[in-house]
């Protein structure tokens, strides 16, 4: 597993092999008072859920007095928003999984940026600047126990991606669109990684999509609608089924062997009307307290080794991870959507 997250790792850090292009410095755009000081409002696009999103832009202007707009969206729809207001940005900072980096700097759409990085594990630290890590996102199935034993008739909770292809399982699955959803394209990239090739991997999603109820529009859907019983088992990052978990719903957490991880963060808008200010929200955001507040309000895997794994969750130690590679992961990302969306009609 450590040879397999060093992986991860050393495929997010070779980014600086796909930069070109001299690194712009820490302005970017902005040349009003508040800009220059840093003040005024942070505007930031991100793909967190709504409530700890607010909770974390809350506490950066208690410590700050810096206000922080919050937009949320899925990962896919903030990309296309991102390009569409290339030129003219209205974000200041913008989440992301650290493979999506590489063709956005390239296209010149987000900045480098290299703030000191104590207490981030050092593996999950880009040496071009271009994106900062805040947490581990792992590729998870959640199953109803109740609707699992309904239509499988008791059969045992799946260990394998394989071991969801069963035929009694036929519209009872559920997964976020991937042409939409950072979720359900992360699904898609584990199963390319965990093949080999592309061939093996559509052959694998051949054969789900068969069993597929519903494609939603963003990743945190399926975790909902499993724990509600509408499906027997759903796609969904951990930290989402977690979370619906902890609110009491009859939801079990399976990690498939083996599984995707992903690197997630954000990055700073090229040209953006507060450069400063999202220098300094970016900053506080990987510090321990803020750390902290995305493990207790999201759930999801720390990259500091000073802050606490949340409740229930597995250690990593204790996973088998496939060998993702966010470079290639955000490269391949348009082909890929565009094969899934021909195929399956979505």
């Amino acid at each position: 597993m450590h040879k397999s997250l060093l992986r991860v790792a050393a495929g997010a850090l070779s980014l600086a092999l796909l930069m070109f292009g001299s690194a712009c410095g820490s302005g970017g755009g902005g040349d009003d008072a508040a800009s220059a000081s840093g003040g005024g409002t942070v505007t930031w696009y991100t793909p967190m859920p709504e409530e700890p999103a607010r909770r974390l832009a809350e506490a950066f202007t208690a410590e700050t007095g810096t206000e922080v707009e919050v937009l949320r969206q899925s990962a896919g729809e903030l990309l296309a928003r991102l390009k569409a207001e290339a030129g003219r940005p209205a974000a200041d900072v913008i989440g992301l999984a650290s493979g999506d980096a590489g063709p956005l700097a390239k296209e010149k759409l987000i900045r480098s940026f290299k703030p000191a990085a104590e207490g981030i594990d050092k593996r999950f630290v880009d040496p071009e600047g271009y994106w900062h890590a805040n947490e581990l996102i792992l590729m998870t199935v959640g199953v109803n126990a109740d609707r699992w034993k309904e239509e499988t008739g008791g059969a045992p909770l799946p260990t394998t991606w394989d071991e969801l292809l069963r035929p009694d399982l036929k519209g009872q699955l559920v997964m976020p669109n991937p042409t939409l959803s950072g979720t359900g394209y992360t699904f898609v990239a584990t199963q390319i990684f965990r093949h080999g090739d592309e061939a093996g991997a559509w052959k694998f999603l051949d054969e789900f999509h068969k069993l597929i109820g519903q494609y939603t529009d963003s990743g945190g859907a399926p975790s909902q609608l499993v724990a509600t019983g509408e499906y027997a088992a759903g796609v969904s990052f951990a930290h989402d089924l977690l979370n619906v978990r902890g609110a009491g719903f009859p939801i079990e957490l399976v990690y498939p062997k083996p599984t995707g991880v992903v690197i997630s963060g954000n990055a700073l808008v090229q040209g953006s009307p507060n450069p400063q200010g999202g220098e300094k929200f970016v900053q506080w955001l990987q510090g321990k307290k803020a750390s902290q507040m995305i493990v207790d309000l999201v759930h999801s895997y720390p990259v500091r080794s000073d802050v606490d794994l949340p409740d229930g969750a597995q250690g990593l130690a204790e996973l088998d991870l496939v060998d993702y590679d966010p470079v290639r992961a955000g490269e391949m990302r348009d082909a890929v959507s565009k094969e899934f969306a021909k195929r399956y009609g979505v």
